[in-house]
């Protein structure tokens, strides 16, 4: 049975990476998680889908003074679109959050053109969820996004979700003390399963999933080394 934790789309944190309009230039659509078995592998791995979609580019808000000398801004398109998605899993047992299981990993997409969703995905191997004992889906997950380097803010000063990004956090982060303590956490945590979780491109057997219909991957950017 397929598993899927999903949240419809919903904007605005005013810093540089946001438009006039409030949105966000690349905004998370919904997250899906579902386990699959794939290049005839035995256990059961645990895919993430993270669509996105792309609302504007960044670089056509930069002020005059600043496109002096530079190539013109391609209204169409979003460059260097990274995902980086964190999965916390609780174990049974666990008293408190030092004890749970985190997993990062990144993706960073070559260009999307602007108003077309893709879909990026992530894989925890099968062998990994066995080896853990870990449920087929997280019980908690971040999405960040960082646009040509710039970070995609994911709360507004108020400290709310901005609308567009709240699809990007599991329903017990939104409030932003909260997301600071789970993410404080988990950037010790990872550490310790890097490179576990993998973006689509660094799954060899990925060719032979058979992906949910819906929106196409995008082109990627290779970066092979471990997260």
């Amino acid at each position: 049975m397929a598993y899927c934790l999903s949240v419809s789309l919903v904007s605005a944190q005013a810093t540089k990476a946001e438009g006039a309009t409030g949105k966000s230039p690349v905004s998370v659509r919904s997250v899906h998680f579902d386990p699959v078995k794939i290049g005839g592998q035995k256990n059961e791995w645990i895919r993430m889908q993270v669509e996105l979609q792309a609302n504007f580019n960044p670089e056509t808000k930069v002020a005059a003074e600043d496109k002096v000398g530079k190539r013109a801004a391609n209204k169409q398109w979003v460059d260097k679109v990274k995902v980086t998605v964190t999965q916390i899993f609780k174990p049974v047992a666990a008293k408190d959050a030092a004890e749970f299981s985190y997993y990062r990993s990144s993706a960073t997409v070559l260009t999307m053109e602007i108003g077309s969703p893709r879909s990026v995905y992530f894989y925890l191997p099968g062998d990994i969820v066995k080896r853990d004992r870990l449920k087929m889906q997280p019980d908690y997950f971040y999405v960040q996004l960082d646009v040509g380097g710039t970070e995609v803010p994911l709360f507004n000063e108020a400290g709310r979700l901005t609308p567009d990004m709240l699809a990007a956090v599991h329903k017990m982060f939104v409030s932003k003390k909260d997301f600071d303590g789970a993410r404080e956490q988990a950037d010790r945590g990872v550490n310790a399963n890097a490179g576990m979780l993998r973006p689509q491109f660094m799954v060899p057997y990925a060719i032979f999933d058979t992906l949910p219909q819906g929106s196409p991957s995008p082109e990627f950017i290779r970066e092979d080394s471990a997260r």
